[in-house]
């Protein structure tokens, strides 16, 4: 191997330890993470009357990027909070299939992505880009219903 693929390898097995020590989670966390992405798959599959699949994501590098310190709080005191308010996501949002309109809306967006922010601005808001509907949430208020997930979306298409 010459000395490029060398330092290449060596940098390459730093970068992967460095973001190993980074993201070390207790099991606890990882279950904790792993009910919210399943709570995500879920509210998927509660939108049933759009004639069609989603795909429902959490964005964890919104949720992990924001000023826990700064905020006063500990991310992991939030992990049912978040859980709790994409329960209702799905159901919110395959109410609106029932109208023709909002239906053949709903019907070029693919992805569904809930975003948690610290934006006391905004309760859900809901943004379109392509086939990618964001959905930021302010995840320091009240759990979040499925008029909140309709009233966003019918604001955004």
């Amino acid at each position: 191997m010459t000395k490029a693929a060398l330092t290449m390898a060596g940098l390459a097995m730093a970068i992967l330890a460095s973001t190993m020590v980074a993201r070390a989670e207790t099991v606890a966390e990882k279950k904790q993470r792993a009910a919210i992405d399943e709570a995500a798959a879920k509210a998927a599959g509660d939108i049933k009357d759009c004639g069609k699949t989603f795909k429902v994501t959490f964005d964890w590098k919104a949720f992990d990027g924001l000023d826990w310190k700064k905020l006063g709080h500990e991310k992991t005191d939030y992990y049912d909070s978040e859980r709790n308010n994409l329960v209702h996501l799905g159901e919110g949002l395959n109410t609106l299939c029932g109208d023709k309109d909002y239906k053949a809306a709903l019907a070029k967006i693919s992805t569904i992505v809930y975003r948690s922010t610290n934006n006391d601005q905004i309760w859900v808001k809901a943004a379109i880009s392509g086939a990618t509907m964001t959905l930021d949430n302010y995840s320091f208020g009240s759990t979040r219903g499925a008029s909140d997930y309709s009233s966003a979306a019918k604001a955004a298409l």
